[in-house]
């Protein structure tokens, strides 16, 4: 404690730094170089602010050093001095151009270069553009080729992670306009161009995942939902790199690209886009929660709070128009794939298949895949599903999804009538979008055409007309084994028929204007605009529904796989087939809808709904499943005793333990881990081909029927 007296001990750096002629390499050889650094020595940032030890420190960053023994050292503690985050240091480079330019000189270099020494340039520079933002904005806008020269080394993850820095910028007054800036060099373009199928496949990742990476951090950059006095909220999400990214420009590009059919790596293109595609539509779905979220919670202060008094935020007719298009790019090219994508499902690139030469439906329904490539597996050798088959399903459920969301949401009637009324009956609003006025006795509401919701109608009935669902229920029964597949074609299904339910009740529909109360329709039929265009809507599922239950034979696929897991099972080393959890999931959808909608469709439906074979699988193998699966795992809890109770934790009573030659338990003891047999009539249990409990007449469990004698040698035949 002799700081407490004035008396501050000099260290060896302060001694070296008063001798002639130091170097830094001298410094870098001192142990506590990093811990005078972190106390702000003077003496020592004075020396580090020279220009030329300013040129070394980053030189050594960038360039390998000759000795093996100081090239990971010395570049370690020259990025390490730049972390102590030293004002005055992190001021003389930036202040000083040229130091600069011969740092960012590392990127010039043809690739790849050291993901170590990338590590280190991108430390620093983040440091710097959080000391210095503005300045280093301005020094990257300079700097020729900058964004090209990113993009060559951006298959390394620490560049890629500057250039997410460069974004991010824009979020603050220092750094507003380089996300314009970067639009201007052509950013999105250019890594739009890297997944051209003829390129390799790491080059496909790389740019999938940057792109990724941007859209994630354009939305995040967004910034929390500000509202300014006596203004509307603002919910902007995402900024003008995304929009280019979705325009309808860049959407064909990508698409062109998956669907390219002599390219050799077409099918990884297909996988990287497919996988933008979803990210761009997740992120359009938590746009939509979000404003969900506002509205309800405006609707609930406006119940609760007094006359006069704030109502908390709404979202902004301005941001409901720009949810009411902000996917239509995208959507609409996909509908216009929607076909192409049909013929992947059925010849896919990278599976060489024999069947299905022409289509047809028996050819579609009764012929398997047969496939010249086999897999090796755990299974023995199977035929391959392919990234194409799987991926393409995962697109299409994820706009099934989209669909249920937008459908069912509270905020539908605003997302497609607008808020407000317009002077003219046939408007351009300002993304040229035609507008018609539908008067509704309190207000009039826009109908905007080709809106997202007729964009996603649209890919319904093309969906429809090119059987896509029957063709994922085909590869779903046809790989039982690959789980991936069945749970994306099990939310598909039940995606449809939740939107179809919802959209076919009319109850469900109550228009709320911008004011958050209930719209009071004129119409003469008393169906207002909202619901005549739910109706509208509902129609185009119920095609979806039906392409499921009859062209996909649904109900009778399931039970025809019920059998053959049934045979499955009773093979030697017999197992259950993979897809038969997703079944049970997939039957219980059906039987909600049945419950709600039947009377809804023709004779076709209510005939296999109410089928002999349907009717016996629900009540027979269906109810055995749910009922043994609502039964506790460790069945039902053993009653404390006294024994019990004296010997838990503490010594095994040796009375209590049977001898090695023991016969079975009694035959009234409980069975298994799913119940116990109540005092009665001695009955024999044992396993049914369904897996389900049966009892018999003599008592004994079918693990050991023919008496104690089986029992002790073993013989459970």
């Amino acid at each position: 404690m002799f700081w407490r007296f004035g008396y501050n001990p000099s260290s060896n750096l302060d001694a070296l730094l008063e001798k002639e002629g130091v170097t830094l390499e001298e410094l870098f050889d001192e142990e506590e170089l990093l811990q005078e650094c972190k106390s702000h020595n003077s003496k020592l940032i004075e020396f580090l602010c020279r220009p030329e030890i300013l040129q070394q420190l980053l030189n050594t960053i960038i360039n390998e050093h000759p000795d093996e023994t100081k090239k990971f050292k010395y570049p370690y503690l020259a990025a390490e001095i730049f972390g102590c985050e030293i004002y005055a240091v992190s001021d003389a480079v930036v202040a000083q151009p040229r130091l600069l330019e011969s740092f960012w000189s590392l990127l010039s270099r043809p690739a790849p270069i050291s993901p170590l020494r990338a590590s280190y340039f991108s430390k620093v520079n983040g440091i710097l553009m959080q000391k210095k933002a503005g300045e280093m904005v301005e020094f990257v806008k300079t700097q020729p080729n900058s964004v090209s020269n990113i993009l060559t080394h951006v298959g390394n993850s620490s560049i890629a992670e500057l250039l997410l820095k460069i974004i991010s910028l824009e979020e603050i007054p220092e750094g507003a306009g380089v996300v314009s800036w970067l639009s201007e060099q052509k950013l999105i373009p250019s890594l739009v161009e890297r997944l051209d199928p003829n390129l390799d496949i790491e080059t496909h990742n790389t740019a999938a995942q940057t792109l990724l990476d941007i859209i994630a951090v354009s939305y995040q950059n967004g910034g929390p939902m500000e509202q300014e006095e006596g203004g509307p909220v603002t919910l902007a999400g995402g900024n003008s790199l995304v929009d280019e990214l979705k325009s309808e420009p860049m959407m064909r590009k990508i698409f062109g690209y998956m669907l390219d059919k002599s390219a050799p790596n077409a099918t990884s293109s297909l996988s990287s886009g497919v996988i933008i595609m979803i990210e761009l539509i997740r992120r359009y779905c938590s746009e939509i929660e979000q404003a969900e979220f506002q509205q309800h919670q405006f609707q609930t202060q406006l119940m609760h709070t007094a006359r006069g008094q704030e109502y908390g935020i709404l979202p902004s007719p301005e941001k409901m128009k720009t949810l009411a298009v902000d996917l239509n790019d995208l959507l609409k090219v996909i509908g216009e794939k929607v076909q192409d994508f049909g013929m992947l499902l059925e010849h896919p690139r990278n599976v060489v298949c024999d069947g299905f030469k022409a289509f047809s439906l028996y050819n579609f329904y009764f012929k398997p895949f047969r496939s010249k490539q086999m897999a090796d597996t755990t299974l023995g050798r199977i035929t391959p599903l392919g990234s194409e088959r799987l991926r393409t399903c995962e697109l299409f459920a994820e706009i099934l999804h989209l669909q249920y969301l937008y459908f069912s949401s509270p905020l539908f009637e605003r997302l497609v009538f607008g808020d407000g009324p317009e002077e003219d009956d046939s408007i351009m609003d300002d993304k040229g979008v035609d507008v018609e006025v539908i008067s509704t006795g309190m207000e009039s509401l826009n109908l905007r055409k080709n809106s997202v919701a007729d964009e996603l109608a649209g890919i319904s009935d093309l969906l429809v007309n090119s059987k896509v669902l029957p063709m994922c229920l085909s590869l779903f029964f046809e790989f039982p084994w690959n789980n991936f597949l069945h749970s994306v074609v099990y939310d598909m299904i039940a995606k449809v028929f939740n939107t179809y339910s919802f959209t076919s009740q009319s109850s469900n529909f109550v228009p709320v204007g911008p004011d958050g109360k209930e719209i009071l329709s004129s119409v003469d039929d008393g169906l207002s605009p909202l619901e005549l265009k739910m109706k509208q809507v509902s129609v185009v599922f119920k095609k979806l529904v039906v392409s499921i239950l009859v062209e996909g034979r649904l109900t009778t696929r399931i039970t025809e796989a019920q059998r053959r897991n049934d045979l499955e099972v009773l093979q030697p080393k017999g197992v259950r087939l993979g897809y038969m959890g997703h079944l049970t999931y997939i039957s219980d959808e059906v039987v909600k809808l049945a419950e709600k909608c039947l009377d809804d469709f023709g004779v076709d439906v209510v005939d296999l709904i109410n089928s002999n074979d349907w009717e016996s699988y629900l009540n027979g193998v269906l109810r055995e499943t749910k009922d043994r699966d609502r039964e506790a795992l460790g069945g039902i809890r053993p009653a404390h005793t006294a024994n019990s109770t004296a010997s838990f934790g503490g010594k095994i009573d040796e009375t209590d333990v049977p001898p090695l030659n023991a016969a079975p338990p009694p035959k009234n003891s409980a069975i298994g881990g799913f119940g116990q047999v109540d005092e009665g009539p001695e009955e024999m249990v044992k396993i049914s081909a369904s897996g389900s409990v049966e009892i018999g007449e003599d008592g004994n469990t079918g693990y050991g029927s023919k008496g104690s004698k089986d029992w002790q040698e073993g013989n459970f035949d």
